[in-house]
């Protein structure tokens, strides 16, 4: 698998949910027919997922993923939990922890 991954990152940059998809269907040499057959995802909804032109959410996670024994958090989550969104995770995060320490100081009192 790490192989598969490696040439992931090496021709298409970061893991996205599509890439990592296309990487495992092609790899088990499974069609975009076959996938939509399986799954119930019409082929034209597979190609878009694929394409990352469509969030996959996660009923099609998870259909996908045990089409192609994939857990679906790694099809989501293809760069870890955070990913891509760091950055405003940990900005979210510092705001939040900001509002909920001054409403415990409220509510506490």
């Amino acid at each position: 698998m790490k192989d598969l991954l490696e040439v992931i990152h090496k021709y298409k940059g970061p893991s996205t949910s599509g890439s990592v998809i296309r990487a495992h269907r092609r790899n088990w040499r499974v069609t975009l027919k076959e996938l939509s057959q399986m799954t119930g995802i019409a082929e034209s909804n597979l190609s878009l997922i694929e394409n990352d032109r469509v969030e996959i959410g996660t009923r099609r996670a998870s259909l996908i993923g045990a089409a192609l024994g994939i857990d679906p958090a790694f099809i989501l989550f293809p760069e870890g939990s955070e990913g891509a969104f760091k950055k405003e995770v940990e900005r979210v995060s510092k705001k939040a922890s900001k509002l909920l320490a001054e409403k415990r100081k409220k509510y506490a009192a």
